[in-house]
């Protein structure tokens, strides 16, 4: 593995060991945007995490004894509502110890726990058999990756016929000086990997091996969620600013004001499939 490659993932990793507690208190256990049908549609922050997560699973096509592997599970929330949805059986991965245990723990509160497991693993070297998944799915877990790698050994564990279903950062709208800069700092603040060009995606699962089916830019229905984490953060002020400071917090407070105003990265879906081979005449 390359060590720029190496850095980024560890970087990343690091990050969410440091910022889980303030994670949670914007997600609960589903760190990702909120999904609203249209923006003034009265849909609560709590019904929007769980949209978002719908639209992995009306994408992803897996049934019951199926095997999906959730790259980048984080707290094990979509996993499970994957699975009690679909009767699949998932396996999350993450690099974040914290977060296994506790999707571990919430899969068997949840009654989840025959069905969806945990493991620590490295997205990038991925400690599982070829051609051993139904489905992958990666839920803003690729914004902290080396997208082509990851990509690589996604579609490596994927049987012929398998998708993926990602939800994904993206550029799709005219970047001013003034946007660019937030994205400069959002990708700091973060630890984003490049954020590239909707175009740019068809090529990049391509040249992984797999057909891209889907590519969906879904920024308009993501885009209440900034106030709603302003909302959470409020709401959670004493908690957070025992946890890391009133210093510590002011930085995420800009970001997410300027979110606000001038807009964040774009958001997509995206799906893809590994091509059956060919048939010999």
């Amino acid at each position: 593995m390359a060590a720029s490659t190496t850095t980024m993932t560890e970087k990343a990793r690091k990050y969410y060991e440091e910022i889980e507690a303030f994670y949670v208190s914007l997600y609960g256990p589903n760190f990702h945007h909120g999904y609203w049908p249209s923006p003034d549609d009265g849909t609560t922050y709590e019904r929007a995490l769980d949209n978002l997560t719908d639209q992995i699973i009306s994408r992803v096509g897996v049934g019951a004894g199926d095997r999906v592997l959730d790259v980048g599970c984080g707290m094990g929330g979509p996993a499970i509502r994957l699975a009690r949805a679909t009767g699949a059986r998932v396996t999350g991965i993450s690099n974040v110890a914290s977060q296994i245990r506790q999707a571990t723990a919430l899969a068997a509160a949840e009654g989840m726990a025959e069905l969806v497991t945990f493991e620590l693993a490295d997205a990038l070297a991925l400690p599982l058999p070829d051609a051993s998944f139904d489905a992958a799915i990666a839920v803003e877990s690729l914004i902290h990756m080396p997208r082509d790698p990851v990509l690589g050994e996604i579609a490596r564990i994927l049987r012929p016929g398998g998708r993926l279903v990602a939800a994904d950062f993206c550029l799709n709208s005219p970047v001013s000086e003034v946007r660019r800069e937030l994205l400069d700092l959002y990708q700091r603040l973060d630890t984003l990997s490049p954020i590239i060009g909707f175009d740019e995606f068809g090529p990049m699962i391509r040249r992984a091996g797999l057909q891209p089916i889907e590519l969906l830019d879904a920024t308009k229905h993501i885009e209440n969620s900034p106030r709603m984490w302003r909302d959470r953060m409020h709401a959670d002020r004493q908690n957070l600013t025992d946890r890391y400071g009133q210093e510590g917090l002011s930085g995420f407070d800009k970001l997410i004001d300027d979110v606000i105003t001038h807009g964040g990265p774009d958001y997509l879906f995206f799906t893809a499939r590994k091509p059956s081979p060919a048939r010999r005449p």
